[in-house]
């Protein structure tokens, strides 16, 4: 489930209870997004948050970390951790206690060693996201994100994007694999196994983008099943820019076998919601439980089915009025929400 958060600051936090995947940054070099980013200059840096907090061998010397991160560490008390260490009273000598406490007991030092095992070379997911980050500055010169943050969450976030600062934040311990034993004892309401099996590595760069992309559209405010669609499937085709050389799969958050599901039964899905007059439905609980929720399949079609299939059918259908419009520019596309004319004009009919 991705689920943003406006906090002070500007601050747009990403939960990570993602959706899926099983591919990889493989895809076709011939695609037509795929862009000559070379002039772009852009230098990631890498700040390890988590590894200068659990260094600290004394309260002393975690009341020094405001001083090196003097945004990033009122965000990690205040929202990431919140409850864990700030009180509604608390002061920041209180605050500083309490952070000391959580890194020394001895659950949290095993799980800081984990990550460290695990992410202790950050550099892969530095250039992957350093070229993501010149695909944004691409297409919006407005945002340059030069730096990403490591935290440990507490398997509360997986990214963060910190929209005042331009920049990223990574909770890597929400990235330590699907057979990380931790996972399978936690809350299964928060946790289900379809979600688990998704906590993985090579979901760091498309989750970061992702928050990012979520920065860019206000909050959905639709009132028909068409409505979402639209709004999916732009949220959808800004991945398609960002990530060009990533999978279909990864972007909407598929395992290859729900991927080739969605592909094989487009039409007999768009069959049957023209046929139960589900497209213009208005009722937003009803639709957006069947078809936009995260979940192991989309219930209409069965248990064999893939999730979130509005979310896809309304990328083919944005892909189509992309396709049919070139001249139309992204700005264009977002600030656009006459989701009824996009649909029409798309001349989507698969």
């Amino acid at each position: 489930l991705f689920a943003k958060v406006m906090f002070k600051k500007g601050i747009l936090l990403h939960i990570v209870l993602i959706f899926s995947a099983a591919a990889s940054f493989t895809g076709c070099t011939q695609n037509k997004h795929v862009k000559d980013t070379s002039d772009i200059l852009i230098e990631m840096e890498v700040s390890r948050f988590e590894q200068d907090l659990f260094s600290c061998k004394s309260v002393e010397q975690l009341k020094l970390l405001p001083k090196k991160y003097p945004d990033f560490y009122d965000i990690y008390v205040t929202n990431i951790l919140g409850g864990m260490v700030k009180g509604i009273n608390s002061t920041p000598d209180d605050v500083s206690v309490e952070l000391y406490r959580y890194i020394a007991h001895r659950d949290m030092d095993s799980l800081y060693k984990i990550t460290q095992e695990k992410f202790g070379n950050f550099e892969p997911y530095r250039e992957e996201l350093q070229e993501a980050s010149k695909y944004i500055a691409l297409y919006f010169p407005e945002d340059t994100i030069k730096k990403v943050t490591t935290f440990i969450s507490t398997f509360q976030y997986g990214s963060v994007y910190l929209q005042g600062q331009k920049e990223f934040g990574v909770g890597i311990d929400m990235y330590l694999g699907a057979d990380f034993e931790v996972y399978q004892i936690i809350n299964p309401e928060n946790f289900p196994a379809y979600r688990v099996r998704k906590f993985e590595p090579y979901r760091i760069v498309p989750n970061c983008v992702q928050t990012y992309v979520d920065s860019k559209l206000e909050e959905f405010n639709g009132t028909t099943f068409m409505d979402q669609a639209i709004y999916e499937g732009k949220r959808l085709y800004l991945l398609d820019l960002l990530l060009p050389d990533a999978e279909d799969s990864l972007k909407i958050n598929y395992t290859a076998q729900q991927q080739a599901w969605v592909i094989e039964q487009e039409s007999n899905m768009w069959s049957y919601l023209i046929e139960k007059e589900v497209i213009f439905n208005s009722n937003k609980n009803e639709f957006q439980k069947h078809y936009f929720n995260d979940g192991p399949f989309t219930t209409p079609f069965g248990n064999e089915s893939a999730p979130r299939t509005g979310a896809w059918l309304g990328w083919q259908i944005v892909r189509a009025y992309m396709d049919k419009h070139p001249n139309i520019t992204i700005y264009q596309l977002l600030a656009d929400k006459n989701n009824q004319a996009i649909f029409q004009k798309s001349g989507y009919r698969p």
